[in-house]
């Protein structure tokens, strides 16, 4: 059973999103692509201050990603908010080299019960999956008129 507390949450989204940004970049630019995203989303998200992701590839504890306890007081809304905006955040800033499936590796990756946990603060991977392919579709129908 997935621990649901936000601390865990979080922790657990942020280290999928820069694992799989990482094999479609590097490494090293994941970590700095996401510790700059979730510096961006700070301003709408306070609580996001309290995730840190480590600036060296191998830190000592073994963990690319801390995240205050604080962060449990957030309301599970409020997180599935952060959540939805880091992800469409990530998403568009890989551009092209996120792929067509970025957001079905994301729900993958994360296995049945944190989709689960997801979906009940508002983070639905089925509709973040059929809005990209809806983007993807008018991108090219866009790019077929011209």
């Amino acid at each position: 059973m997935v621990e649901a507390d936000n601390v865990n949450i979080m922790k657990n989204v942020v280290t999928v999103l820069i694992s799989i940004s990482g094999r479609k970049t590097d490494h090293g630019h994941a970590m700095m692509t996401m510790d700059a995203l979730i510096k961006q989303l700070e301003t709408q998200f306070n609580f996001l201050k309290n995730v840190h992701i480590r600036k060296k590839l191998y830190s000592e504890s073994g963990e690319l990603v801390s995240v205050m306890s604080y962060i449990n007081v957030v309301k599970a809304a409020e997180m599935g908010k952060a959540i939805h905006a880091l992800i469409l955040t990530l998403h568009d800033s890989l551009g092209d080299s996120a792929g067509h499936f970025f957001i079905k590796e994301i729900k993958q990756t994360l296995g049945d019960e944190y989709v689960s946990r997801m979906k009940e603060i508002g983070v639905d991977f089925t509709l973040l999956q059929l809005d990209d392919e809806f983007t993807q579709m008018k991108k090219l129908r866009d790019y077929q008129k011209m």
